[in-house]
């Protein structure tokens, strides 16, 4: 364990009444490295959706797979969920179409609950699982993926919009992209900037953003973040 998780815990965490952690928002934005990110989900993943889904009414990955079934089509894929945790997005996907989706995460814990979901009729939720580091290049072939979703990932304490860097070399030349950004993190770390560049210089479509209900309960109800959808176009 990193100091800065040491830390994390003394400033943050509570016991649940069986005995485990209970994590919030706070610990999420306070996470700095990777290994900070790692820590956190090792020990947050078996609680998260019982835990901090359930009590915070959180939709925001109904409203980031929404946005991405309003402009799909049947050739969209294969879809890569970036930051796909334990596969909340995935399984909003497979509901809403016949898509074949992959996952990737920073977190191995996150990933085995996500591959534990399944469709209505008993297929996985996830074809590959794969564990990597958005801030680093990434193991996956280039223009392997016709569309990349995101959601939870582009917040704070998490990735920025240098990560599009290696997002639009594994995705092919016409691929969808819905991903949904934090909406200080949006501001704050120049996403608006990064799209106007890659606009003028003609490798993606002009971006829509909708914004959609993050929370339906909770402290937090009422809150609404963007979900940015564009195309790439080399």
């Amino acid at each position: 364990m990193t100091e800065g998780e040491r830390d994390m815990i003394g400033r943050h965490e509570t016991a649940r009444p069986d005995g485990r952690q209970r994590f919030d928002l706070a610990d999420a934005y306070a996470v700095e490295t990777p290994d900070d990110n790692r820590g956190l989900y090792a020990r947050w993943a078996s609680t998260y959706e019982s835990g901090f889904i359930t009590a915070n009414g959180y939709v925001y990955h109904l409203g980031v797979a929404g946005a991405f079934a309003e402009s799909a089509t049947v050739d969209d894929g294969p879809v890569l969920d970036v930051g796909c945790g334990t596969g909340l997005v995935g399984e909003a996907l497979r509901s809403f179409g016949p898509w074949v989706v992959d996952g990737l995460d920073l977190s191995p814990e996150m990933l085995d609950e996500a591959r534990a979901k399944s469709t209505g009729d008993g297929s996985p939720v996830y074809g590959d699982l794969h564990v990597a580091d958005l801030t680093a290049t990434l193991d996956l072939a280039t223009g392997g993926y016709g569309a990349v979703v995101s959601c939870g990932t582009f917040t704070h304490g998490h990735v920025g919009p240098g990560a599009f860097d290696e997002l639009h070399r594994i995705a092919r030349p016409g691929a969808l992209f819905a991903i949904g950004i934090n909406p200080e993190h949006f501001t704050n770390l120049g996403f608006t900037a990064r799209f106007a560049s890659d606009v003028a210089a003609g490798r993606i479509t002009e971006p829509v953003v909708h914004r959609v209900q993050t929370y339906a309960s909770g402290d937090h109800v009422g809150q609404v973040s963007p979900v940015v959808v564009f195309r790439t176009l080399c």
